[in-house]
């Protein structure tokens, strides 16, 4: 299943209101608006959240149309706090390529200030 834009649907990020804008090919862009569901106790956003933001935006550069990325590793520095109502970009990069797998570079923005770092490790695998 696709959707408009021709991405493959992801229906974790569609239940986050997370709206993946580009995707495939090494690099895809997602954005979302912190809500009152994605805070925790303290009132900022919650870590998993932030994680959750930048799997998605990994999942969606590793994944395209010949393709299937299969994610096993993802580490994540979070930097500054994040609050409701904040509009978030997170854009995944492929830093090195290897024969058989990528390292991504994920960077979570709120306007050109960098949020959150993750570096994951997809395996690539060609589609049947």
């Amino acid at each position: 299943m696709t959707s408009q834009n021709n991405a493959p649907v992801d229906n974790y990020a569609k239940h986050l209101g997370v709206e993946i804008v580009q995707h495939g090919g090494g690099h895809a862009e997602s954005f979302v608006t912190v809500t009152s569901d994605h805070l925790n106790p303290h009132g900022t956003t919650h870590g998993a959240f932030l994680f959750s933001v930048s799997g998605i935006a990994l999942a969606a550069a590793a994944n395209n149309d010949t393709h299937s990325g299969v994610i096993s590793h993802v580490a994540i520095d979070y930097l500054r706090p994040v609050r409701e109502g904040d509009q978030l970009r997170a854009e995944a990069k492929v830093d090195v390529r290897l024969p058989k797998e990528d390292i991504y570079v994920v960077k979570v923005y709120r306007g050109d200030e960098v949020v959150a770092r993750a570096t994951g490790r997809g395996n690539r695998r060609e589609r049947a």
